[in-house]
């Protein structure tokens, strides 16, 4: 079985008609960031900032990052502080829908525009489908929160339309760890006046009200944003805060148990823009892999590959490891993976 992970990095330097160092973050409002540029001085990052009034006090310690941080160990500083100082967990409230505001309004504008329709997601399925051999399954894992990877899904036959549609294939299953801009968990605690109000109203008084919120454990699939509401049930964004080692998945039982059941069948692993940081999954494919794997890592830069291996095999994860250095838009459009799909 191949498994396939995507990192920030793959949605990234998902458009190969706007190379990242040809378009960077900064002068393209659009493009997918980076998770050290997910508060960074971007015009539509700034009027989620002003909308969401919580979250601007921890702003500049997720701005300014010291060199040997990251913005998930600056998250995951504050998240230890909410222990002992409450209002944390209304700043964190606000991280969680200005993350899904942000991600979606950057969507919604590539989307619009004719000339990103060509991804590199659809290349690579395109490229896995052509050497699939008859029956292989291929699971698809990503960290993203955006969904690039689901509109692509088509050029291999699934469409997405509600939550068992990730994991009811044969062929694919696709599981998404940390949540989805586009799912939501239902608020229990009553909240007046639902329809009458706006999605922005409901999300802030969501946020003051977070401690003492009881937020249900299922997942809905939403089509506006802020995520707030749905006919007339409050509801809180389903994505997980990113920080790096007291990760907890946001992701349907179901999905992970499909996961669960794929990891022994591993034999190939692709990872495209993942770091290799996430912990606990780590720990999940150790514990599970059955057989030494072949590892293809994908990054925008060799060291960046190189590293990302080195904490696949400090995890444990036995096999041959190989890197691609130029980026997920080389990678793809050179046909990179062939020879690794075919081994």
């Amino acid at each position: 079985m191949l498994m396939v992970v995507f990192g920030a990095g793959a949605s990234y330097d998902s458009m190969p008609s706007r190379l990242p160092d040809k378009y960077p973050g900064h002068s393209w409002e659009a493009r997918l960031p980076l998770a050290n540029e997910l508060f960074g001085d971007r015009r539509v990052f700034n009027k989620w900032i002003a909308t969401f009034t919580r979250c601007q006090p921890v702003i500049p310690y997720l701005r300014e990052v010291p060199e040997a941080s990251s913005v998930e160990r600056e998250l995951e500083k504050l998240q230890a502080e909410a222990q002992t100082y409450s209002e944390r967990h209304r700043q964190l409230a606000a991280v969680r829908f200005y993350l899904q505001s942000i991600l979606w309004e950057c969507e919604d504008t590539l989307k619009r525009d004719p000339s990103t329709a060509v991804t590199n997601y659809k290349t690579l399925l395109d490229q896995i489908q052509s050497s699939r051999r008859t029956n292989e399954q291929v699971c698809l894992v990503t960290f993203n929160y955006d969904t690039m990877l689901e509109d692509a899904l088509p050029m291999v036959g699934i469409k997405i339309n509600g939550l068992p549609d990730y994991i009811a294939s044969n062929d694919y299953k696709i599981i998404k760890l940390h949540g989805s801009i586009n799912w939501a968990h239902p608020v229990e605690t009553p909240v007046e006046n639902v329809n009458g109000r706006s999605n922005l109203d409901i999300a802030n008084e969501l946020i003051e009200r977070v401690a003492n919120l009881k937020i249900g454990p299922s997942f809905l699939m939403v089509n506006t944003y802020p995520s707030s509401k749905l006919h007339r049930m409050p509801l809180f964004p389903a994505l997980a805060i990113p920080v790096e080692t007291k990760q907890d998945y946001e992701c349907p039982h179901e999905h992970l148990e499909a996961l669960r059941a794929c990891i022994p069948e591993v034999t190939k692993i692709l990872i495209i823009g993942w770091r290799a940081t996430e912990s606990n999954f780590l720990r999940l494919l150790s514990d599970n892999l059955r057989t030494e794997v072949h590892v293809m890592t994908v990054a925008q830069h060799q060291q960046s590959a190189v590293e990302s291996n080195r904490r696949l095999q400090e995890a444990g994860i036995k096999g041959k490891f190989f890197t691609s250095g130029a980026g997920f838009s080389e990678f793809a459009v050179h046909r990179e993976a062939d020879g690794f799909l075919r081994s």
